[in-house]
């Protein structure tokens, strides 16, 4: 059974190599990278800029030195967390929006963790505790729009869109009520042995890194190996057949919501306790919806989230050296992924088109 079965063949457009079946997908993910390249080298060249100079400020600025090729590599684990929160809905045709929400809400529990627990914890205990903390946090918060999905028919889109509005507001107000810093707009520190223990000393990397490939490995056994995956995906391909079936639509909804929160979840955690050390107002620059891009560049196939993620963030962290080497503004980062997805979906390497159903 198929994840996605497609209604008809189009007739192809000039500018796409194939349908989507007369070639590999990474082909056309190729041709869809050189595209944006293209056009943003236009884009470049009409505001009076070096292409050229652009390009190696983003290789030089998140490859070639070890601190920031550990800055990418830590962006990479936070959004491979972000791009598994969506890619187990999107398989399921629910649409998880809410990533950003459920980050936050565990990033508060890394953060509570991290500050209320006794600070002479043993590090092991401690940092798993933040682990499990994190992923159970975004479990809770993903379970709400789950539950409203499953036994009220709520739209996820809605409800996972506005939770994250909901969770921001309440991490804004822990920063400045709860554990204020008095110098920022940040909480105090968490206990040094609730930070994770770096593995790379020269990039500055974290166990963080091994978090988001285990979290990959742990959501692919999920969807290959175990009968939750294969309900998820059954789902996906056609709700009425997976009720015939025998499956439980309702459990299947809330497990995958609680999981794809826990993931989110894991996101924030690695951001308290793996880079900024407290929660700061400003610790996600949107990781929740560019997790969504990481999930449908990597097809929803969790092995392929990482590189997706790795890709997306050479993107970001390189950009902030567009400035000083070729005199442009950070925000084309933003532009290049955004430009990006989209020939992706152009090209037809991204593709959402299901079977329809009798009735929902």
């Amino acid at each position: 059974m198929s994840q996605a079965d497609e209604i008809g063949q189009p007739a192809r457009p000039w500018w796409r190599l194939s349908t989507g079946s007369e070639l590999p997908a990474y082909v056309n993910t190729i041709y869809s990278l050189i595209l944006t390249l293209v056009l943003i080298a236009v884009l470049i060249l009409a505001i009076g800029a070096n292409p050229w100079e652009a390009a190696k400020a983003i290789i030089e600025g998140s490859l070639i030195e070890p601190f920031f090729l550990g800055q990418t590599l830590m962006i990479g684990a936070i959004l491979a967390l972000t791009g598994l929160a969506a890619a187990l809905p999107f398989t399921s045709r629910l649409w998880n929006i809410g990533g950003e929400g459920q980050m936050f809400a565990g990033a508060i529990a890394a953060v509570f963790l991290g500050i209320e627990l006794p600070s002479g914890t043993p590090r092991p205990l401690f940092v798993v505790i933040v682990i499990l903390g994190s992923f159970i946090g975004g479990a809770i918060w993903g379970l709400i729009p789950g539950a409203l999905k499953a036994f009220y028919g709520a739209s996820e889109i809605v409800t996972t869109l506005m939770l994250s509005f909901v969770a921001v507001f309440i991490a804004n107000y822990i920063i400045s009520e709860v554990w204020p810093d008095p110098f920022s707009q940040k909480t105090i520190s968490i206990a040094e042995n609730a930070k994770f223990p770096v593995i790379w000393k020269d990039a500055t990397v974290d166990i963080s890194v091994v978090i988001a490939v285990l979290a990959a490995a742990l959501a692919w056994l999920l969807m290959a190996k175990t009968s939750l995956g294969f309900s998820i995906r059954a789902i996906g391909a056609n709700v009425n057949t997976a009720r015939l079936a025998g499956v439980r639509t309702k459990q299947v909804t809330l497990l995958t919501f609680m999981v794809a929160g826990g993931f989110a979840g894991l996101a924030g955690g690695v951001a308290v306790a793996g880079i900024f050390d407290d929660l700061d107002i400003n610790f996600s620059s949107n990781y929740g919806f560019i997790g969504i891009a990481v999930a449908l560049l990597a097809r929803l196939k969790p092995p392929m989230i990482i590189p997706a993620a790795f890709l997306f963030a050479m993107l970001r962290v390189g950009s902030n050296s567009l400035q000083a080497s070729a005199d442009i503004s950070p925000s084309l980062g933003d532009i290049i992924v955004a430009v990006f997805v989209i020939l992706l979906m152009v090209t037809g390497v991204i593709r959402f088109r299901y079977a329809q159903n009798v009735s929902d």
